[in-house]
């Protein structure tokens, strides 16, 4: 009699795991493909946005009154990320690649490199515009754009500072007090951020060059 018993009890479950079996496959079986959704991926960087260049005919001919045009250039670096990383004393940053260069030209004959980029002024992003000559050296300076409260601002566009930077190269002793005069207290770590991105600039310019086949 047990053992009838026994029987039965198997059978009986047995008979419910597989009814139930069957209705989760009935069930999912019914569910649409369109259901079914890619979930983004949680670790996906975004590219540094272009920085503007927002006064390309004026800042053209402030920095080269003899040019007739220009045309923008983005160099692969992949190749130069050693050498680059040795001059710079730290790997580049998404900032910095990729680099786009506005080549100046007086018809034929070039002339320099226009670079735009921003760096991070203590109170926001802080727009450069760099002029440099065909042998490296600055020819100007502007900040097109900057979110620095007004003494601040003030010390950083004046023109006895901006003019300071004329003549500076990649090699040039870049910290403020040597290649650049010292700033007011306030002005200074978005003075050394101008100072670190100019110098940067030059650096990667300066790589390219000598890397030209």
């Amino acid at each position: 009699m047990a053992k009838t018993q026994r029987k039965f009890w198997y059978v009986g479950v047995g008979l419910l795991l597989s009814t139930a079996l069957l209705v989760q496959w009935r069930s999912a079986s019914r569910v649409p493909l369109t259901d079914f959704r890619v979930l983004p991926l949680r670790h996906h960087i975004e590219g540094a946005s272009l920085c503007p260049w927002r006064q390309p005919e004026a800042d053209l001919h402030a920095f080269f009154p003899t040019a007739t045009r220009y045309d923008t250039q983005s160099p692969i670096l992949s190749s130069l990320l050693v050498d680059i990383k040795e001059r710079l004393g730290r790997w580049l940053t998404p900032d910095e690649n990729p680099l786009y260069l506005h080549r100046v030209y007086r018809n034929q004959q070039p002339l320099g490199t226009i670079l735009v980029r921003r760096v991070k002024g203590e109170y926001g992003a802080i727009e450069v515009v760099l002029a440099v000559d065909e042998q490296g050296k600055v020819r100007g300076l502007k900040l097109q754009r900057l979110r620095e409260p007004e003494p601040i601002a003030q010390t950083l566009r004046s023109p006895h500072w901006l003019a300071a930077f004329e003549g500076q190269t990649a090699d040039s002793h870049w910290r403020l007090g040597e290649a650049v005069p010292e700033v007011r207290a306030a002005a200074q770590p978005s003075a050394q951020a101008i100072v670190e991105g100019v110098r940067s600039s030059l650096i990667l310019l300066d790589v390219i060059r000598h890397n030209k086949t």
